[in-house]
């Protein structure tokens, strides 16, 4: 009893309460241990106890509203925390279920002792009142509270050695002043309490493993809050692969999995099959030295994420924002965009130089018009052959899962009014799907969806980048306003009349319609999730379909982003300056 006096002092909730309402709850609390993987409780079940969490940590799922079958994660639960307060007082079932991702060790105080209790001790009912407004208030918390800290580099090979990268990443996440410990491959277990006090005392805590039957692979199983799996191209994933506890199971889709492909050797399986394996929700390709910098930087929390919008062919200021971004030396760890931003976004997720990106973009897109090929209008005021023998001749048949940066792109299913995200498979498809303007390139038909642009749904999708990573999220918007000329639309002529006047050279005003209708979004409101970092080239007349004024728009990103880099360079040089 004095052991359970001793830990409720320590923790913050109990910390406002006096030495009887203490006593009155140790003499009803119940210690139990729930190993990782284990279900605590189940949504629509009835409410049997008030638990807090001494060590460990716990995860809060709710059944997905839009899948009937799927689950998403509401929050977590870290030591010293309450969990199933909101049903206690409520007298409602469970409206989540709460498993523990890492063995975890608990108080519970079973309902009856609870209600009791709030009747008896009225700064115990404040204390409990007050820790479900904050909830209701801060929705958001538990994630930003309980992000991840310890990282299990799990080497799937002999010739992979993970104490050497733990050691290389723990040098360069200490340059960004956290204090950082690793522990060795084949290391002996520590006792979940001993383990929960190095947590505690570090930032970053990181478990090098190989796959084995110790009891140190199954302490690594229980206890990392993401694992990164290092593979190599020339080896295969074993099926099922031994990444979680059989125990665990149930819960093993919501731990966070990485995959980080070497490139040694030669090649042998696709990265696919490696992503299926472990269930991987990201994929770090490492090359060179670099790499190892990037992976430091999203295990710190450093990482930088660019999100590039659409706009037709003002997105040639996205290129003049990289090319200000890379003189500065700001590091691109993720990239995504919408539409040509999702074209921009995949010449930088390939690794090209800022001269070839620019050679490349002019060569498809101004050296003659992407959009020429007109037809007479059944599903789209264009053929679509030339941008698709354009993303084939310089995109070819690289895979999303491939690229050098970690990128994804959006599409919009027209048919349920979705966003699509494209993280894997044939990079130039998804391209296609991202930049299908309604109306001017006929939709993409993938099974019973139909994909169009992006910005229809998701111009600007920093919304998504900001849930894909831990640090800063920097966007380039050039869609916001000045994109269409009014005069084109006052006293039009007909369609032979401008014809003859222009030519099919030039794209009709009605193109440039279509284009703003797909971008014009809800611009006044502030996203759910901004960017950290606006940039907002105006590109003064750049039209969206200008696909020639290819240098007033980049000397435009330039000078924007310059102009942002230098108000934020405060925020950028800790990562920038890191060793």
């Amino acid at each position: 009893m004095d052991t359970i006096r001793a830990h409720l002092r320590d923790l913050p909730f109990f910390a406002q309460l006096d030495e009887a309402t203490i006593d009155a709850v140790a003499d009803v609390s119940i210690w139990q241990s729930i190993a990782g993987g284990w279900e605590l409780f189940s949504q629509g079940s009835d409410s049997e106890a008030l638990h807090f969490n001494l060590f460990g940590r716990l995860i809060v799922v709710r059944k997905s509203r839009d899948d009937d079958e799927g689950e998403e994660v509401v929050g977590y639960v870290r030591g010293g925390e309450p969990v199933g307060e909101m049903s206690i007082l409520s007298g409602e079932p469970h409206s989540a279920s709460v498993y523990a991702l890492r063995d975890t060790e608990l108080l519970s105080i079973p309902r009856k002792d609870v209600e009791r209790l709030i009747q008896k001790h009225g700064a115990f009912a404040a204390a409990l009142a007050r820790i479900v407004l904050d909830r209701t208030r801060h929705p958001q918390a538990s994630f930003q509270q309980a992000a991840p800290r310890i990282f299990a580099l799990i080497a799937t090979s002999p010739a992979v050695d993970p104490n050497a990268l733990a050691k290389k990443l723990a040098d360069k996440i200490a340059s960004y002043k956290l204090n950082v410990t690793w522990f060795p491959a084949g290391e002996t277990a520590p006792e979940s309490k001993e383990f929960d006090l190095t947590e505690k005392a570090h930032d970053v805590v990181l478990l090098a493993a190989k796959i084995d039957h110790s009891p140190w692979y199954r302490f690594v199983q229980r206890h990392a809050d993401r694992f990164l799996v290092l593979a190599r191209r020339d080896a295969r994933p074993s099926k099922p692969f031994p990444l979680t506890l059989e125990a665990g199971a149930r819960a093993r889709k919501f731990r966070l999995v990485d995959l980080i492909m070497l490139h040694e050797g030669a090649y042998s399986g696709a990265t696919g099959e490696w992503i299926d394996a472990i269930g991987a929700s990201r994929v770090i390709n490492c090359r060179g030295g670099a790499c190892y910098d990037r992976l430091a930087r999203i295990i710190a929390g450093k990482s930088i994420g660019l999100v590039l919008s659409g706009g037709g062919a003002r997105a040639y200021a996205h290129i003049g924002a990289i090319k200000a971004m890379r003189e500065k030396g700001v590091p691109i760890d993720f990239v995504c965009g919408a539409s040509m931003g999702a074209v921009v976004a995949a010449c930088v997720a390939i690794g090209w130089p800022q001269e070839e990106m620019e050679n490349r973009i002019r060569e498809a897109f101004v050296a003659s018009n992407p959009l020429g090929d007109h037809v007479l209008p059944v599903v789209a005021l264009t053929k679509g052959e030339r941008v698709e023998t354009r993303l084939e001749k310089h995109f070819d048949d690289i895979k999303i899962e491939d690229l050098s940066v970690p990128y994804f792109c959006v599409s919009s299913d027209v048919v349920d009014g979705s966003a699509r995200i494209h993280r894997t498979g044939k990079l130039r498809d998804a391209l296609r799907a991202s930049i299908a303007l309604p109306g001017i390139l006929p939709p993409v038909v993938d099974d019973n969806s139909l994909l169009v642009d992006g910005a229809v749904v998701n111009n600007f999708p920093t919304d998504i980048m900001t849930g894909s990573h831990r640090g800063l999220t920097i966007g380039v918007d050039v869609a916001r306003e000045g994109v269409i000329n009014v005069d084109d639309f006052r006293n039009p002529s007909g369609f032979f009349s401008w014809m003859m006047e222009h030519g099919w050279s030039e794209a009709p005003p009605i193109v440039s319609l279509l284009m703003r209708a797909a971008t014009a979004r809800r611009e006044r409101f502030d996203p759910p999730r901004p960017a950290d970092i606006m940039i907002a080239p105006q590109a003064p007349g750049v039209e969206l379909r200008d696909w020639k004024k290819f240098e007033a728009a980049v000397s435009d990103g330039y000078e924007a982003a310059q102009k942002a880099i230098e108000a934020h360079w405060d925020t950028l040089e800790p990562i920038v300056g890191a060793p």
